[in-house]
């Protein structure tokens, strides 16, 4: 999710921006061949506008995989990558995916379902306000039962596999975790059961609580220095002279930045790289920055690591939890931006524009003519489809400095109205077309047709990470009025220990810790149970013995 809003990084591996949910994580394995499993890739006629079938419809793409499926009637587990195309997410139909260990332990079918206006899934090519109409939440709620009860299934012709003549089973992760949520509160009776991993249902405009997680899992000594840095930066902006302004922004790289907001949501947005941070994780790049601002790790200067450099000086003593200071900590941090964070963050998004390696331009939100409010094509690189649906249902999420008395490491520089304005730039009315929030639509909307943090689900499995700073959006939110939603059994809500986002969807994460593990383990033996009360209710032997496959992540 990077400095402004539409600072979007790939799922590729690019440096993150943090306006959104990362795509859900890929497999750790390589993108499967269609001969390495038992299945395909075909097409289904989606309809374009499911209020309006006469509008006519597009080609939505699935792959599907039977290795563990025992035949006609048995499940069909679906799962979205979301937003995203689902190109390299083949790997979730193994069974190094929780998705494949519930294939595998309730004998079912798997089905990976790319999303409407993503890779190939596309209705037009041409992404204008006008052609965006149709990319919405109720569309793609409403993709997902009708695919379920139309498709035509390669590996089952007689229809016996269809929704709701078998048990269908929804997963996702992060947004798709909101759409199994959505289905399941909005159109139910189509899937029996679901597993939202990571969900941040509640549409919030002002979302400073995204940071709390971050702040309470960071090093303290990070986090007291990192809050001392962006109460600087704010009275540098606010209070200091044209030279003050200039000297610190030059110290981070940016000096060719003008707007204030420009600057302090680019400096902040480093620690969106908080959110990529998995269970398989070793020394991750943010923990880099934490040691660097501390003063006991160098930057490589070279790439090499023969021109090491300590900006604040060698480190005298070990760092304690009261920090190193804000004179240190501003020195160490923003050579650290300026020379690993910042060189590439424009270029990797391959325009001509920004070409060079430390090129800025992407972090200027004023330019009209910037790619990213003139690049309309599908295969744009900084997902204008899901900015879209953050201006127009509209999520928002907008990631901000905290309110007056609450502790803030973003810069309250950074507001709503700051990312507002890049919604109309990016989105401006064409006729009749515009967004929902140049049409007055709030975040509120959203939430009192999804019940956001309140959204009523049965046979749904929740789970969160304590320190994913989206389940300030989930369930399990400390925000949640009332407190985060207790555990039932047709609403049973797994908070993990430590975990982050969609920690639970790789089967080798649970190998590496056992937070994950105990998960993963009682949501097979859940959806066994959920799967068995099918047969039980509309007849026909239970599928699967119920056996819980071991977590080895063997193909």
């Amino acid at each position: 999710m990077k400095p402004s809003l539409f600072a979007f990084v790939s799922f590729l591996g690019r440096v993150g921006a943090v306006l959104l949910p990362p795509p859900v994580p890929q497999p750790n394995i390589a993108t499967l061949s269609l001969d390495s499993f038992k299945g395909g890739e075909t097409r289904f006629n989606q309809f374009i506008d499911h209020s309006d079938p006469y509008l006519g419809t597009f080609s939505q793409r699935y792959w599907w995989d039977t290795t563990y499926w025992e035949g006609p009637g048995s499940p069909v587990l679906v799962f979205s990558p979301g937003e995203a195309s689902a190109d390299y997410y083949s790997g979730f139909l193994t069974n190094q995916t929780l998705v494949g260990l519930y294939a595998q332990a309730i004998g079912g079918a798997i089905i990976l379902l790319e999303h409407r206006y993503w890779g190939e899934s596309s209705p037009f090519s041409h992404l204008s306000t006008s052609n965006l109409t149709y990319l919405t939440l109720n569309d793609s709620v409403a993709d997902l039962a009708h695919f379920a009860r139309r498709v035509q299934l390669p590996f089952d012709d007689s229809g016996q596999s269809n929704a709701p003549n078998a048990p269908w089973i929804l997963i996702g992760g992060s947004y798709s975790g909101n759409l199994a949520a959505w289905l399941n509160h909005l159109s139910p009776g189509t899937f029996w059961a679901y597993h939202a991993s990571s969900a941040p249902v509640q549409a919030i405009r002002h979302f400073w609580q995204y940071f709390t997680p971050i702040w309470e899992g960071m090093p303290r000594n990070c986090s007291t220095d990192f809050q001392k840095i962006t109460a600087h930066i704010d009275n540098v902006l606010e209070y200091g002279s044209d030279e003050e302004v200039k000297s610190l922004k030059e110290g981070f790289g940016m000096g060719d930045i003008k707007e204030k907001g420009d600057f302090a949501s680019a400096v902040g947005f480093a620690l969106a790289e908080w959110q990529y941070i998995s269970i398989t994780s070793t020394y991750h790049r943010f923990y880099q920055m934490c040691d660097t601002i501390q003063g006991v790790r160098p930057i490589d200067l070279d790439g090499w690591g023969t021109d090491l450099w300590f900006p604040s000086g060698p480190p005298t003593s070990p760092p304690t939890s009261r920090g190193v200071g804000l004179e240190k900590a501003l020195i160490n941090y923003s050579a650290w931006f300026k020379h690993e964070f910042l060189p590439g963050a424009c270029s990797n998004y391959g325009y001509e524009e920004w070409a060079q390696p430390n090129s800025t331009g992407c972090y200027d939100s004023y330019n009209e003519t910037s790619p990213f409010y003139t690049d309309y094509l599908v295969s744009n690189t900084f997902n204008r489809q899901w900015f879209w649906m953050l201006c127009n249902e509209p999520f928002f999420y907008w990631q901000t400095g905290a309110p007056a008395g609450q502790p803030s490491i973003m810069s309250r520089h950074v507001t709503p109205e700051y990312f507002e304005r890049q919604c109309r730039l990016m989105f401006p009315d064409q006729g009749d077309a515009k967004s929902g929030l140049s049409s007055g639509k709030m975040a509120e909307d959203v939430n009192r047709l999804t019940s956001g943090w309140f959204v009523n689900t049965t046979r749904l499995i929740w789970t969160n990470g304590e320190f994913d700073p989206w389940r300030s959006g989930s369930v399990s939110s400390k925000y949640r009025p009332g407190g985060p939603q207790q555990s039932t059994v047709e609403t049973p809500v797994y908070l993990i220990p430590g975990g982050r986002h969609c920690n639970d969807l790789d089967a080798r994460s649970g190998e590496r810790n056992q937070g994950v593990q105990r998960v993963q383990l009682e949501s097979i033996a859940r959806m066994v149970g959920w799967v068995n009360e099918f047969y039980d209710v509309k007849g026909g032997k239970g599928r699967g013995n119920g056996a819980t496959p071991t977590l080895t992540g063997a193909v």
